[in-house]
């Protein structure tokens, strides 16, 4: 859980969910079904105390066109109808188009309609997490329905059985490939560094392979230079300064470029 609460924190439910050649053919049916009850879920915590969960704008921000343009959309139809639910690089599946009836769509913002200095720009919503709040209101939710806490170790899959519950929910999360010596759990984010909450500051940005959250517990600034494959297989756990440098660094350009604009 400490891995989670500092995780992106938007709701991206096909991200990295598995490898197309690993899935079961049954699997995007599942998906899909679990990917609704977790949306039909959250809706339910909008709107309380200390906004666990809440609907953000996120723009895309290209100086050259998009990979959502009209002739970059007919080139991936083409290719998804070769090679469906299928991403560039890593076979990671994706399952989004399953559910796009409940997910706002991406909208192109002609110029002059946006502050951002780069030709293109579009923008869209999408469910954003306070995690810190997010996470206060589940603890509270299980303590009140009677839940209790108890601190085990467990050294080996055999000491599970010493836990007197009938059903246990195992989710220990990348502690799993030690636990359950299972390695085909594999690390797949990579690191993200950490900017201090602003107060009005609450939109997503994608900028030059940088990708910005800013979320109510802490402003989340990761480059992704390999999309999806970023951070595959990746166990380092010792902090990229270098790296978070350069991220806070491009989006001060990106500023920077939108102060010129005023001048």
């Amino acid at each position: 859980f400490v891995r989670s609460s500092r995780a992106t924190g938007v709701w991206s439910p096909d991200s990295r969910i598995a490898l197309t050649s690993a899935a079961a053919p049954e699997f995007g049916a599942q998906w899909e079904a679990m990917a609704r009850m977790s949306f039909a879920m959250y809706q339910s915590y909008l709107g309380l105390p200390g906004t666990p969960i809440e609907w953000t704008d996120a723009y895309g921000l290209f100086d050259t066109a998009p990979p959502d343009s009209e002739e970059a959309e007919r080139k991936e139809a083409s290719l998804a109808a070769k090679r469906p639910e299928v991403s560039a690089g890593r076979d990671f599946a994706h399952y989004e188009a399953r559910i796009d009836d409940i997910t706002p769509d991406i909208q192109a913002l002609p110029a002059g309609s946006h502050p951002f200095p780069t030709k293109y720009a579009d923008r869209t919503s999408r469910m954003t997490f306070n995690i810190a709040e997010y996470s206060r209101q589940l603890m509270n939710d299980f303590l009140i329905a009677g839940g209790v806490i108890e601190t085990r170790e467990f050294q080996s899959p055999q000491d599970v059985a010493s836990v007197p519950q009938r059903v246990i929910i195992n989710c220990p999360g990348y502690g799993g490939r030690k636990l359950w010596s299972d390695e085909s759990i594999v690390p797949v984010r990579g690191q993200i560094a950490w900017l201090i909450p602003q107060e009005g500051v609450n939109y997503s940005l994608y900028y030059k392979d940088l990708s910005v959250v800013a979320r109510r517990d802490g402003i989340v600034v990761q480059p992704v230079p390999g999309g999806d494959d970023y951070g595959w297989n990746d166990a380092n756990e010792e902090p990229n300064r270098q790296e978070a440098e350069a991220g806070v660094l491009l989006l001060k350009e990106l500023f920077d470029r939108m102060a010129a604009m005023r001048q």
